[in-house]
């Protein structure tokens, strides 16, 4: 899973349906604690949507941080 992190709960809020809008699915969730975050949700999705996603986010013009280097295995692990 990669994450997509954002400044604030309005740019989470407003991916989200964008991203839907367009068909992909992603979901809100509480950011990882060993991240740090301003707004303390972000956007998971499957890596195989990154493309799709940062297009309609670049098109929005919605800033957002990537982290790619996370596992989801019941709860969130770094990888090393």
């Amino acid at each position: 899973m990669i994450l997509f992190l954002f400044e604030s709960v309005h740019a989470v809020i407003s991916a989200d349906k964008h991203c839907h809008a367009a068909g992909i699915h992603c979901t809100i969730i509480p950011v990882p604690r060993s991240i740090t975050s301003q707004c303390g949700i972000c956007i998971e999705a499957d890596p195989d949507r990154e493309k799709r996603i940062a297009a309609i986010l670049k098109e929005q013009e919605i800033s957002y941080s990537l982290c790619k280097d996370y596992v989801k295995r019941g709860s969130f692990e770094k990888l090393v």
